[in-house]
């Protein structure tokens, strides 16, 4: 509860600033799907250089960003661990030189697979973490559904 609590603050910083003003996000939603079945309670990001966009799958696999997303080309990044809850870093995040989607990840523990203990990342290491993560989205200005995943 700790790490969603910190992970929803951060975001709500990250949508406080001059780069990301109110209205600029769009509504995003979708489907995740794994392995042909959906991917109930999963977390979604959506992030470029100055936003990140939140979501969580409910029990068919769909999605809606709690803000949304902005214009453009976005890295989308998928998290869900064995048991519900994700693991801990050996590292508490600093917070130096970090943005707020790179901290909201430290804190869920994306990134950091290799310092980590506890429960498994159910979703393929390709699509876990928002810094390298193989996929991308270009929203559209007036928001975009229908943005589904089939990994």
């Amino acid at each position: 509860m700790y790490r969603l609590t910190c992970l929803l603050s951060l975001l709500l910083l990250a949508g406080c600033g001059d780069s990301a003003k109110p209205g600029r996000g769009v509504p995003v939603s979708g489907k995740i799907t794994l392995g042909g079945k959906p991917l109930a309670d999963a977390d979604v990001l959506f992030t470029n250089d100055t936003f990140v966009g939140f979501g969580k799958t409910d029990a068919e696999g769909n999605y809606r960003l709690v803000q949304g997303a902005l214009p453009g080309q976005n890295r989308v990044s998928l998290s869900k661990y064995e048991g519900g809850k994700a693991p801990t870093p050996t590292g508490a995040p600093s917070g130096d030189g970090m943005d707020a989607g790179q901290m909201a990840a430290a804190q869920m523990g994306w990134g950091n697979e290799k310092k980590q203990t506890g429960p498994k990342q159910l979703v393929p290491a390709d699509y876990a973490d928002p810094a390298s993560t193989k996929l991308t989205f270009d929203v559209s200005a007036e928001g975009s559904s229908g943005v589904d995943f089939n990994l």
